[in-house]
């Protein structure tokens, strides 16, 4: 049965996990992460989204992105996904899927939710045992966000959130401890990010009975 068609919101904000195929430690060097943010990147300076954090792992990576009123979400995968598939095989002489199906998304209520999403992924690297610390991770925005740090591809390709002050309230009180917003992380049934109200109106809204 083929998954439903991207849901497009206005403006709206996606959390996106792409998995490599049969779960492949694909990404399993430094040159192989660069290809990929400097795909990215192009596809950024091509289509003119707005990305505002990453956090790229061995076998899958997370984005968030903001979509426009005219350029969806699908129409983003299309380049920086699909493209990339056949960029990675010609480049490192492979054959087959990169990619595990069609990326999952959540539909994310605001920055404030966002950014919450990040700072969970930022500590991905480390309990995967890679890193004893994100900023020790070069492959996420943690130093972009945390430190403001702008330099390398990193500082290319990511956008600060406009409405967010990043402080130690936020930073100690939004990743790990938030145990609501990792059940929702986690759970691939559930297609919306935020307080109960929003994802009960949108819920209403997009999603078929």
């Amino acid at each position: 049965m083929a998954r439903p068609a991207f849901i497009h919101i206005p403006h709206g904000i996606y959390s996106v996990v792409s998995k490599c195929n049969n779960n492949e430690f694909l990404f399993d060097a430094h040159e192989k992460f660069q290809f990929y943010l400097m795909h990215l990147l192009y596809c950024k300076k091509k289509l003119g989204f707005i990305i505002y954090d990453l956090c790229c792992m061995n076998n899958h990576v997370h984005e968030l992105y903001r979509v426009t009123e005219e350029l969806t979400l699908a129409r983003i995968l299309h380049d920086v996904k699909g493209h990339f598939s056949r960029k990675f095989n010609e480049r490192f002489g492979r054959t087959g899927h990169f990619w595990k199906n069609k990326p999952f998304y959540k539909i994310v209520q605001d920055e404030s939710y966002a950014y919450q999403s990040s700072c969970y992924y930022h500590w991905n690297p480390v309990r995967a045992g890679l890193v004893s610390h994100p900023r020790d991770w070069p492959f996420s925005g943690y130093r972009f966000h945390i430190e403001n740090d702008r330099s390398g591809i990193i500082g290319q390709l990511l956008d600060p959130y406009p409405t967010i002050e990043v402080d130690d309230i936020i930073i100690n009180t939004s990743p790990a401890n938030n145990s609501k917003l990792q059940s929702l992380l986690r759970d691939p049934t559930q297609q919306f990010l935020g307080d109960i109200q929003f994802i009960q109106r949108m819920s209403e809204k997009y999603v078929k009975k």
